[in-house]
């Protein structure tokens, strides 16, 4: 409990900052650890080895990454949010950070591979929103964007070509939940701290469990507790009970009380 009673002491900005130096701090050791065991190696092949090694199973083929600055690599999930807020406020789509991020904005601190968005885009909005990522030098999958078209799909990939910074962003639906946590998104608005939306903490863990319950993740799991321990006495418990009884998370949800020692 010394952690969080040591995260409890620091304000969001203080704890968006550390959160921040973190990913950056992963990102720099990657790619120390890629030069070392490629010693000689140019830098064009350099940057494909770390591009493939920061996707992981996201890298697809005909993605060509842009640019010889080393340092525009090590791009942090909060400034990919704050450039993203830029985009979809341009387009006027309404979206929040969800996900690991919105988990280590919340609760505990930890590392995450990706930026994970919901957007409440109309269909005749997608073409205007990939041009504009697109001008903004962000690669948009051909085959999921025809399948966002179609209503096929409801997720789209994008990786920006020169930080090689990858969100997911999840097309929104119309259920009551859905539209709840849209309305209860919050904005990040902070000195020195890049503005973006987030998703509630206590609309995090509802969704947390809910992921959690099909996989068995021991990360959604953690992320929850995290969560709880940290916002404890600050949270909305009138609605998170309510909403767990509409989603069928009543025990799951008093499970996470008792681990988290509340």
């Amino acid at each position: 409990m010394y952690l969080f009673a040591r995260l409890r002491q620091l304000s969001l900005s203080q704890r968006l900052e550390m959160f921040m130096a973190h990913e950056r701090g992963v990102k720099k050791l990657c790619l120390a650890g890629i030069k070392s065991r490629h010693h000689g190696a140019s830098n064009e092949q350099i940057r494909h080895v770390f591009t493939r090694a920061v996707l992981a199973e996201k890298y697809r083929i005909d993605f060509h990454p842009k640019g010889h600055d080393e340092s525009m690599w090590i791009q942090d999930s909060i400034s990919l949010a704050a450039e993203l807020h830029e985009i979809f406020e341009s387009t006027n789509i309404p979206y929040y950070v969800t996900g690991g991020v919105a988990a280590s904005l919340h609760g505990e601190p930890r590392s995450t591979r990706d930026l994970d968005l919901v957007i409440a885009v109309q269909p005749e909005q997608i073409n205007l929103l990939v041009a504009t990522l697109e001008e903004a030098g962000y690669y948009c999958p051909a085959g999921a964007v025809e399948g966002l078209k179609q209503g096929r799909e409801r997720i789209l990939n994008i990786t920006h070509t020169e930080t090689i910074a990858n969100a997911d962003i999840y097309i929104t639906d119309d259920s009551a939940f859905a539209v709840s946590q849209m309305v209860r998104r919050q904005l990040i608005n902070l000195e020195g701290i890049p503005k973006f939306w987030v998703a509630s903490a206590e609309d995090t863990i509802l969704q947390k469990l809910r992921w959690g319950q099909g996989s068995q993740s021991e990360k959604q799991w953690r992320d929850v507790l995290g969560i709880l321990k940290l916002q404890a006495e600050g949270l909305d418990y009138t609605y998170l009970t309510q909403w767990a009884e509409s989603l069928n998370l009543v025990d799951v949800l008093s499970q996470a009380f008792t681990a988290a020692g509340m």
